[in-house]
């Protein structure tokens, strides 16, 4: 039965890439739940290829184990991913020998590489215009099959049978990396942060005569460190300072200024941190 797969979709398959067929119409899944059902398994891609005779194929990144990276051509496609890459290039090195796709009908590429886990963003135009990087549940389009819009058949530049894909550059990877999670404020020990607020207000509205915009500085200052060791969040500081300084009367432009200098800083001087 496995004489009902195309040759090429059998030396994928082989290689252990996940594959789904798609309409050949409208590159859309040709069952429900497609993605989560990808397989490598030949008999079950001969069934496929049985019910859907002349249907188009993807592979699944995330299960085979790939990063894909297609390549935009300007003309059926708003940015140019070719000239983006070649940049690139000039710029970080490089690009290891590695399977590529030609897409049919535009001449744009996809170029594939080994996906070892590493976290990887996948929005569209990262890490440029024209470049549009595919991993875990994303899926593209393989040969055999044709580009709906164009009726151009998808075709192999260099088969992964003749070239492994390679891992990913490391810079390619850098460029792709998710940005940083915020950290979040840690507790102060006790909860204290109330307390500590709570004193600065009553310092300045306490603070002697002639003293009030000196006293608002050291205060923000002090609060500034509790920020810059993440222990205190800048905008409840911020609100405390500045409700202390309506309170004394402080005129609100000569208000907001020392607070904005004093908290600064103190965040250039944060607080050490006692972990027990």
């Amino acid at each position: 039965m496995t004489d009902m797969i195309p040759p090429d979709l059998y030396r994928v398959a082989r290689m252990g890439w996940h594959v789904l067929p798609v309409h050949a119409a409208s590159r859309a899944a040709c069952f429900r739940g497609a993605v989560d059902h990808a397989s490598c398994d030949t008999g079950t891609i001969a069934r496929w290829a049985a019910r859907w005779p002349g249907c188009g194929w993807r592979v699944v990144c995330g299960p085979s184990r790939l990063f894909a990276l297609d390549v935009d051509r300007p003309g059926t496609h708003a940015a140019d991913g070719v000239a983006a890459l070649a940049a690139l290039v000039r710029r970080h090195g490089p690009l290891p020998p590695r399977p590529m796709t030609r897409t049919g009908g535009s001449g744009g590429a996809v170029l594939f590489f080994r996906h070892d886990g590493e976290p990887l963003r996948g929005q569209a135009g990262c890490p440029a215009p024209g470049l549009d990087p595919h991993r875990g549940r994303q899926a593209v389009t393989i040969p055999p099959g044709t580009h709906p819009a164009t009726g151009g058949a998808y075709t192999w530049r260099v088969p992964p049978w003749q070239v492994a894909p390679p891992p990913i550059p490391h810079w390619l990877a850098t460029l792709l990396a998710p940005a940083p999670q915020p950290v979040p404020p840690r507790r102060m020990d006790g909860d204290r942060a109330p307390g500590v607020l709570l004193r600065a207000l009553h310092a300045v509205c306490d603070a002697p005569p002639g003293m009030a915009n000196t006293t608002l500085n050291a205060r923000a200052y002090a609060l500034g460190r509790w920020c810059g060791a993440g222990m205190m969040d800048m905008a409840q500081a911020r609100d405390t300072l500045l409700h202390a300084a309506q309170r004394r009367r402080i005129p609100l432009n000569e208000a907001r200024a020392t607070i904005r200098s004093g908290l600064n800083a103190g965040l250039r001087n944060p607080r050490p941190v006692h972990r027990a």
